[in-house]
């Protein structure tokens, strides 16, 4: 490229672009423009915020139709929905063959795995002294009491009932007055031989779920409860069985200790300890 020929490419180029030392200068882009956070399809903080609100209301009010639906033994709508539970066998055959036979399938145990099962404690916790609660367990059934419309029903954890009889539990017994809404269920473990349900935590009591509750608030809930009810630990006309919340203890060194050295605090042979995290919740049944 020739000299004039250069010079005429640069003079188009000094007319083409504005280079200033002028700070804010307006031919230039504002300077806080790159500064802007990248637009997205994203709902804003408010938005996401009431979605996460509304779907903690919704789970809350499945927990309180669930222990309702335990409660009250309600199982209409999900058998309703579950269409399998009626088959035609003989519609196969044609529409000329009235004779239909129809087989009702076995309803499945709405009351099996409603409690939270042990598992081994392979490797101990680093943070086991401060955020985690021992309870001895006696030998013994483990059982969901659920006592609702004046009589206390208890079933296995695989859902099979085994027993009814009243009780001094809220909503257990006909000699309480009855009223909607009155119910209690309880994780127990019971002892045939003193004819004893040891209690290890609470599902609901009078009513009020708290499934979604920490460990150490439902530990709370149910020793302050049981403590209203001194009858419920003595065996009488209408309460046949008695029933005693397990004591819970800090995994401490001293407290362990003297745990493992004293005598129990139930007259049936120690089954073993168990650990519960004090930040856990029971959500995880429903």
């Amino acid at each position: 490229m020739s000299e004039p020929e250069m010079d005429e490419v640069t003079e188009n180029l000094a007319a083409s672009f504005s280079v200033s030392n002028i700070p804010n200068d307006t031919a230039a882009p504002h300077p806080r423009f790159s500064q802007y956070k990248i637009k997205t399809n994203l709902p804003n903080q408010d938005k996401r915020r009431k979605k996460l609100l509304e779907l903690q209301k919704q789970r809350r009010y499945d927990y309180v139709n669930h222990v309702r639906r335990l409660a009250e033994n309600d199982w209409s709508l999900d058998i309703r929905d579950d269409a399998s539970c009626l088959m035609d066998e003989d519609r196969k055959l044609g529409d000329e063959e009235m004779d239909w036979m129809v087989q009702y399938c076995k309803p499945p145990r709405f009351y099996k795995n409603q409690l939270m099962l042990s598992e081994w404690l392979v490797e101990v916790p680093d943070n086991l002294e401060s955020d985690w609660y021992v309870v001895p367990c006696p030998e013994g059934k483990r059982s969901l009491v659920v006592a609702s419309k004046g009589k206390t029903i208890a079933y296995t954890k695989s859902g099979c009932r085994v027993n009814t009889f009243p009780s001094s539990l809220p909503g257990g017994s006909r000699q309480q007055q009855i009223q909607s809404g009155n119910y209690t269920l309880l994780d127990c473990v019971f002892s045939l031989p003193n004819r004893t349900y040891y209690v290890l935590d609470v599902l609901c009591w009078k009513g009020h779920p708290v499934l979604d509750s920490e460990t150490e608030f439902r530990f709370y809930w149910l020793q302050n409860k049981m403590s209203e009810i001194p009858d419920i630990k003595q065996q009488s006309k209408y309460n046949p069985y008695s029933f005693t919340s397990l004591p819970n203890y800090p995994c401490k060194a001293k407290e362990l200790e003297s745990l493992l050295t004293a005598p129990m605090p139930f007259a049936v042979p120690l089954d073993g300890l168990l650990f519960y995290h004090k930040r856990t919740d029971r959500k995880s049944v429903v």
